[in-house]
């Protein structure tokens, strides 16, 4: 059980595909749209479509302020969506948390990487701790409660 500051990206690239691959149970993400995480990467995309092909019991949970960059930029996601809409779900967050600027990245409730700031790679990761990380499984069902729009992978219409 520890935490670190990381300071680069380099570091929280890596600290990110670390607790990742650790994932046996749920992955909760909340973030500005997506894009710094890097999980459109197609080793990380083949992980999580593994991590949920695995167990119908895995989820994985996203709530992104800005959904526009998952609909338009994130086609390995979005057939994801798609193929396992029992265990994972994203949801568009409401207006008046779009002051928000952290970034969350929970993996079975004891490792994360919480960036400090959407813009920056000041980050701490928490490694095989459920005491440290709890405050942050807090703060991510508190942003879940509030609800939003759900993403879908299908387009409506005529």
């Amino acid at each position: 059980m520890s935490s670190e500051l990381i300071l680069n990206w380099g570091e929280h690239d890596s600290s990110l595909k670390k607790i990742l691959l650790s994932a046996t149970l749920s992955l909760r993400i909340f973030d500005e749209d997506l894009t710094k995480l890097k999980l459109e990467q197609s080793d990380t995309a083949d992980f999580i479509r593994n991590f949920l092909n695995t167990d119908k019991r895995n989820t994985l949970q996203i709530v992104v302020r800005n959904a526009e960059p998952f609909r338009s930029d994130s086609p390995r996601l979005m057939r994801l969506l798609a193929t396992y809409t029992q265990n994972m779900t994203v949801i568009a967050c409401p207006p008046h948390l779009a002051a928000l600027s952290d970034s969350l990245f929970i993996v079975d409730d004891r490792h994360a990487l919480v960036r400090f700031h959407k813009d920056g790679a000041r980050s701490k990761v928490i490694l095989d701790s459920a005491e440290q990380c709890a405050p942050y499984v807090h703060r991510f069902d508190e942003i879940l409660r509030e609800g939003g729009e759900q993403v879908s992978a299908s387009t409506l219409g005529l």
